[in-house]
């Protein structure tokens, strides 16, 4: 059974947001180029455009000290991640002090952060802040991922310049401005710190090899199915989507659903779908691309699957005790319930699509119904992001610190920082599924779905058979 995907017609939004932290600190250095060791380097991206000056070589050396302090006495580690936290700080103090524009002390304060290896841990500049808090980001128009050891086309958003240009999934990335997409690459490699997971980092690469200012102009090489090769000019372009739940009826007459991410609109819109469809035969959740969210919106998503009390996720944090806020709305215990009496919406079985760029929130959600046993986990190992930020700190003259505070466990314990959901049964999406618009990973679930149903069914008619009253 080949049932056909709902084509993508959006970055979803938490995608999105996760992109957007992804551009900001993307393109922080290593520690050290080769001519300087062991010294900071303010990041080579293309100028921003010119804003004005907001801090004194005074406030710049505050707010250092200030993001330094927060993180020396706040992150989630006392070990740092094994990073010599102390050593960082003599290491970027000469730098700082010698800095004489805010945009070259933000990469500075961005390339410090990463030195932690941690996708959740961040700063931003006051316009980088702004633009995310009005989830606007810039898009080349299409999203790529390595297949086969080649740069591939996964998906293409519809209405872009890059799909006007007649990209499509499944083309070869050959060169990106002239340069081979390989050395593009191995030269971000070079100034780019690991970050949570070999997956993360590969993220970060790839949106670096193709982010600039919005609309500014890429050229970029493709090789189609076919052998033959498109060269276009693509305009990136400012990108914003509000959050929604997306569903279709397959063939099967199971029931795909997808969400963009864990934010507050998407909550009742998930319970309506669940009420709608509470008696299909099977339903797949589809967290592939999904960036995560809030907390506040996964618990009440996961208790619609659940009819009593169940431990659904635990978090430890650096003092070993509860934290008094998180994100500003509750207190966060250490371990998490989910489910209530009379309040279950679907109890029919479940299957769960993650891939690499599923992070976050939509880690926690998998791992505890996959431990749970209340869903079966289908595709290919997840971000492994898996930590979280109790509140932004905003910073003198408008830089935001987030900062990881929390640890998050699968109900079983599995840490899922850097390792990430692994799923019951591994699907990678190959060339040949991307030529031909075919969705392997979704042709999987719900062939899963269907077996279990058709085994159900036996069953059930043996057990009939074996214990009927003689007429």
């Amino acid at each position: 059974m080949n049932p056909a995907p709902p084509r993508l017609r959006r970055i979803p939004r938490a995608l999105l947001l996760f992109l957007l932290l992804l551009f900001f600190t993307s393109s922080a250095s290593p520690q050290g180029k080769p001519d300087t060791p062991g010294t900071p380097q303010v990041p080579g991206a293309a100028p921003a455009p010119a804003v004005k000056e907001r801090l004194t070589a005074k406030d710049r050396k505050e707010v250092f000290e200030k993001v330094w302090k927060e993180i020396h006495d706040h992150y989630y580690d006392p070990s740092y991640n094994g990073v010599d936290w102390d050593e960082v700080h003599r290491r970027y103090a000469p730098p700082v002090e010698a800095t004489k524009r805010d945009q070259e002390f933000y990469a500075l304060m961005s390339q410090m952060t990463s030195e932690l290896h941690d996708a959740h841990t961040r700063f931003s500049s006051p316009e980088q802040w702004k633009n995310f808090r009005r989830q606007q980001g810039v898009t080349v128009g299409f999203t790529v991922d390595d297949l086969d050891g080649k740069t591939v086309v996964t998906s293409v958003i519809p209405g872009t310049a890059a799909a006007h240009a007649g990209i499509e999934p499944g083309m070869i990335v050959l060169r990106v401005d002239d340069t081979p997409i390989g050395e593009r690459i191995a030269e971000i490699q070079k100034r780019r710190l690991p970050s949570s997971s070999e997956r993360a980092t590969r993220w970060f690469i790839y949106n670096r090899a193709f982010s600039g200012p919005a609309d500014s102009a890429v050229k970029v090489a493709l090789q189609r199915a076919d052998g033959s090769v498109l060269e276009a000019s693509v305009r990136r372009q400012i990108y914003s989507e509000a959050p929604e739940v997306t569903t279709h009826v397959l063939p099967s007459g199971n029931v795909y659903i997808r969400f963009d991410g864990f934010q507050h609109p998407i909550t009742r819109e998930f319970r309506d779908a669940l009420q709608k469809f509470r008696d299909s035969p099977g339903l797949i959740v589809d967290l592939r691309r999904n960036g995560g969210g809030d907390l506040a919106v996964l618990l009440p998503i996961a208790g619609y699957f659940f009819g009593k009390k169940t431990l659904f996720a635990k978090d430890s944090t650096r003092t070993g005790k509860p934290l008094s806020s998180y994100v500003g709305l509750f207190k966060l215990p250490l371990q998490l319930y989910v489910g209530r009496p009379g309040e279950q919406i679907y109890s029919g079985p479940v299957v769960i699509l993650v891939d690499a760029h599923s992070a976050s929130s939509s880690e926690v959600f998998a791992a505890g119904m996959q431990d749970t046993l209340r869903a079966k986990v289908i595709g290919s190992q997840s971000c492994g992001c898996v930590l979280g930020i109790a509140k932004p700190r905003v910073m003198k003259g408008g830089g935001v610190l987030e900062m990881s505070e929390v640890l998050w466990f699968s109900p079983k314990g599995r840490k899922l920082e850097g390792t990430g959901i692994i799923p019951d049964e591994l699907v990678v999406p190959t060339m040949f599924d991307l030529q031909r618009g075919r969705d392997a990973v979704l042709a999987a679930a719900d062939k899963s779905l269907v077996k279990a149903a058709v085994l159900e069914s036996k069953e059930n008619g043996a057990h009939n058979v074996n214990g009927s009253e003689p007429q």
